[in-house]
Order: structure tokens, then sequence, then C-alpha cells
């Protein structure tokens, strides 16, 4: 069963303008030294939107038929595949860099260390791994932005709630990276301190 598939066409009115800048900085940041690059948990492709819009060629990847295909109908010019990106069909070093934003906080640990390691194996070594996700602490976090997330993250379910809270009491994206043998940056902060953008680069898959 699809769990998105109730949501699918309403997700891009309801999140797209405030992930826009987001995605843009993203897209951004993966233009500076890639041409291909791999999108993963796509959802309805509006990261891939955006590095579509700067010239990359972009592969999305979602276990979500619905989400895919509202992707291929709002961006087609992006190939992609119905997959588990803890597990993707591609071949090692496919790609020149890889991105996630906003997948890794609403899996299970296991299985948000098992796609940051396929993000690893897939793009070739040196490049770039973009990670967006939310940021348990930081300095200036507004009260009342961090407020509206948690009713937001609770109001999307229990279990989608209760993988929120693990990932915000296990330190976020950082130890997640370490486990999969990456090493981040974080680059930037967005909504009030809330969310981070983190780049890594790719090294040899052990």
């Amino acid at each position: 069963m699809d769990e998105y598939g109730r949501i699918a066409r309403l997700y891009d009115p309801l999140v797209g303008r405030p992930l826009r800048p987001i995605h843009r900085a993203m897209a951004e940041r993966l233009a500076r030294t890639a041409r291909t690059v791999l999108d993963l948990c796509c959802g309805t492709g509006l990261l891939a939107g955006q590095a579509l819009e700067r010239g990359l060629a972009v592969t999305g990847a979602d276990l979500s038929p619905h989400m895919l295909a509202v992707a291929r109908a709002r961006r087609p010019g992006a190939e992609y595949i119905l997959a588990d990106a803890s597990a993707l069909p591609l071949p090692d070093d496919d790609f020149d860099g890889a991105a996630i934003s906003f997948a890794l906080h609403e899996k299970p640990l296991h299985t948000a260390r098992a796609i940051l390691a396929e993000a690893r194996r897939v793009v070739r070594p040196g490049g770039p791994i973009l990670i967006a996700d939310y940021l348990p602490t930081g300095p200036g976090q507004s009260w009342l932005t961090g407020r509206a997330i948690r009713l937001v993250e609770r109001l999307a379910g229990r279990g989608h709630h209760a993988r929120f809270l693990e990932y915000m009491a296990g330190g976020g994206a950082v130890p997640l990276l370490a486990h999969a043998g990456l090493s981040a940056r974080l680059e930037r902060t967005f909504m009030d301190g809330w969310v981070g953008l983190y780049a890594a680069e790719a090294t040899q898959a052990d």
C-alpha cells in the first residue's frame, strides 16, 4: 500500500513554497561540480525541478507510485524510478552527486543509515552528497518555528511522529552520516535555524 497515495497531489501546494529556498540552494550547490545527480526519496520532484532548471541530468528514486506520477507530470525532464532508496537497483559510482531532502527524519534509523550508505555507493568518489533535514539544536533557533514544526510532524501520523522524535533525540543527520562513513559540513541553515543543509563528499565504499 502506498502511504502517500492520499496526499501526493496535495504535497506541492502544502510544502512547495516553504521548501523552495532549500531546494534552490541544494540545486545550486550540486551544479557547482555535478552534471548527473540522483534525488533520493524524490517525492513529487520539487528538488528535481530545481536541478533541471540548472541543466543537470536528474534521476529521481522513490517508493511511492503516486508521488512519482505527480513528479512525471509536473517535472517531466528527469528520469524517475520506482525504487527503495535503501537498496537501489543502480551500479556503483553511477552519479556525480546525490541529494536527500527531508527524508531521513521520517525513516527508521536503520533505513536512514542504509539510504546514506547507498548514496555513498552510487556517487563517484569526491562527488557531493547533500542532506537537508531538521536540526535538533542550533544557535538562534526560533521557539515558534520549532513549535510549528513539531505540530506538523505530529499531524503526519503516529508512526511518522515517533520516527521524527527518534531522529531528533539521536542527534539528527550527523550521526547517521558518520555511520555511513561520511563526514559532512553544515553549510547553511533555513527555517529560523531548524533546518540544515549538510554537504559530504563521497568516498570509496568499503
